[in-house]
């Protein structure tokens, strides 16, 4: 149930942001913007949000929703609508602002959602400690 609230703002902002750009195609409607939307932040959500983000930093979680928004939305354009050229600048701009807000959500889910994951500042560091011995050859039974 924690996760509703977040899916819920990810999916009104993508949403908007959405019908922002795609709008001026004439021939994509509502229900592909909104068939769109669903399909990204289920994706993003859980591939991204839930899984990379906790395990790496904002930068590569921002790199890869930007690049996975990109190509998602630039291929379900592609499939719904049938334009061959011109979805690409459009797809751009849209992934460029689900990133902007992508960075902003990103602080709102480690502070909010994710508290008690580990962080860089928190997680306990490792100690190695080595294994050596005095010899540096084994020694041979058959050494004549």
């Amino acid at each position: 149930m924690k996760h509703f609230m977040p899916i819920l703002i990810k999916f009104i902002v993508s949403f908007l942001i959405l019908s922002f750009f795609l709008t001026p195609f004439g021939e994509i409607s509502f229900l592909d913007i909104l068939l769109t939307t669903a399909i990204l932040v289920t994706l993003t959500y859980f591939a991204g949000d839930n899984m990379l983000l906790p395990r790496t930093n904002y930068t590569l979680a921002g790199l890869f929703d930007f690049l996975f928004n990109f190509a998602t939305i630039a291929f379900i354009v592609y499939i719904l609508t049938n334009l061959k050229t011109g979805f690409l600048l459009p797809s751009l701009f849209a992934a460029v602002a689900i990133t902007v807000f992508e960075v902003f959500f990103h602080l709102y889910l480690v502070k909010n959602i994710f508290p008690d994951r580990p962080t860089k500042a928190n997680a306990k560091t490792i100690e190695f400690q080595t294994e050596y011995s005095e010899e540096l050859i084994p020694n041979d039974k058959n050494d004549d």
